[in-house]
C-alpha cells in the first residue's frame, strides 16, 4: 500500500520564527535602490500604454479603414 500523500516531513523555514530572519536594511542601498524603482515602475506603465494604443491604431488602420464609409 502507497504512503499517504498527505502525511510527509516538512523541514521547518528559518522564517518560521522571526528571530532567526534578518531584519537590518542598509539606509544607503535602500535609498540607492528607490531612485530606480519608479523609474522602472513609469516605463513599464509607458509600455503598456504604448502597446495598447499602438493595437488600436492597427485595428483602426487595418478593420476600419479598408471598410469605407458604412451607408
Amino acid at each position: 500500500m502507497p504512503p499517504d500523500p498527505v502525511t510527509h516531513s516538512n523541514p521547518p523555514s528559518a522564517a518560521d520564527s522571526p528571530f532567526d530572519v534578518a531584519d537590518e536594511v542598509d539606509e544607503a542601498a535602500l535609498a540607492a535602490v528607490m531612485r530606480y524603482v519608479p523609474l522602472g515602475a513609469g516605463v513599464l506603465a509607458g509600455a503598456a500604454v504604448a502597446l495598447l494604443v499602438l493595437g488600436y491604431l492597427l485595428i483602426y488602420v487595418l478593420v476600419f479603414i479598408p471598410r469605407g464609409t458604412v451607408g
